[in-house]
């Protein structure tokens, strides 16, 4: 159930030169689907108005309520303020918002994850959703650069989880791993390995995204983006994250808000030369 929670910071450290891992602490249990998020602000603090969206990353019940983490960059001036917080400060949490990716029936089909940057993060809860499964679970992701100040503390967390074999890592220089896009770290992968069937869930980058969905209808197959957008309100009064897609229906274009709707669509409902 959606509602503003007071949260307490457990800790808040920088990890890389770009990112910052971030735990708070709950006084209750909360229900989470995969690939949801939060609005979050400094509490009392009015400047900037608008909170920051962060996609829950990782969820820990426990005997006084439930710690959550999330994985962040500083991009702006509320999350500039939000890297300025210790642990014993209070946020204001609104959450948790959005549909989550949906888990396929289909328990023989391969689980492929595909991964670009921040996109990283809204993978790992359905990595462990997954794995309960008994899913076989394939992650590729991918950087520019090795160099960049990529969350690589994150893939050593979904190696305990999926094992390091499952784990392609992609650099668009080659300083590491496979040398090239991530998406194309993927087709290698099916080239090779010709699974028979597969689910693919995927965020980072538009370009990405449009090319996983290229890859789905080649194959067959279904695949579920997880797309960014920016948002003022996080709970759709706003209409300032509205994307369009195709009704299943009909087929028709609507426009549908990421943040009530989304940010999980199938990739063959989105208008990719209007994302």
């Amino acid at each position: 159930m959606t509602r503003d929670h007071n949260v307490r910071v457990v800790s808040n450290v920088r990890e890389t030169l770009a990112y910052w891992r971030l735990r708070v602490r709950l006084s209750e249990p909360i229900t989470i689907r995969p690939g949801q998020f939060v609005m979050m602000r400094v509490r009392d603090a009015w400047e900037p108005l608008w909170r920051r969206a962060l996609v829950i990353y990782r969820a820990e019940p426990h005997a006084e309520g439930m710690d959550l983490e999330f994985l962040y960059k500083v991009l702006g001036r509320g999350t500039a303020q939000l890297s300025r917080q210790r642990p014993g400060d209070e946020l204001q949490m609104l959450g948790p918002l959005g549909n989550g990716f949906p888990l396929e029936a289909d328990a023989q089909a391969d689980a492929i994850l595909i991964s670009g940057g921040i996109g990283l993060p809204a993978l790992y809860l359905l990595a462990e959703a997954l794995v309960r499964q008994r899913r076989r679970v394939q992650l590729f992701h991918g950087e520019p650069t090795s160099e960049s100040g990529a969350p690589f503390s994150a893939l050593e967390d979904f190696a305990r989880v999926l094992g390091r074999e499952a784990i392609t890592l992609a650099t668009e220089d080659g300083s590491l791993g496979f040398r090239g896009l991530v998406t194309e770290a993927l087709e290698a992968y099916l080239e090779h390995h010709r699974p028979r069937r597969a689910s693919l869930y995927a965020c980072g980058p538009t370009p990405m995204l449009r090319r996983v969905a290229e890859i789905a209808v080649r194959q067959g197959w279904p695949a579920y983006v997880s797309l960014e957008a920016r948002m003022a309100c996080g709970f759709g009064v706003c209409l300032g994250c509205a994307v369009k897609t195709r009704n299943a229906a009909d087929r028709l274009p609507h426009y549908r808000r990421v943040c009530v709707e989304g940010p999980i669509f199938r990739a063959e409902e989105v208008f990719w030369d209007e994302v």
